[in-house]
């Protein structure tokens, strides 16, 4: 999953979804708490459109972890 740096294409409206939440997310939260450390990209594609995904995906783990109660 995306806390072992894998990324699929459904990961970034989950993470929006569940930043919707809030605290309920908590242990979905609490399981990505470590992403926006990974110093690899996280992307579904190759070229510019990879710094995109990468960008897109660590800002919707910061809202989700904030939405939580989990500091990003």
């Amino acid at each position: 999953g995306l806390a072992e740096g894998s990324c699929l294409p459904v990961m970034l409206p989950a993470l929006d979804h569940l930043a919707e939440i809030g605290p309920a997310a908590r242990p979905a939260a609490h399981l990505l708490r470590d992403v926006p450390a990974h110093d690899r990209r996280l992307r579904t594609s190759g070229g510019w459109r990879g710094f995109v995904q990468d960008e897109n995906i660590r800002t919707a783990v910061s809202r989700l972890l904030t939405a939580s109660g989990l500091s990003a």
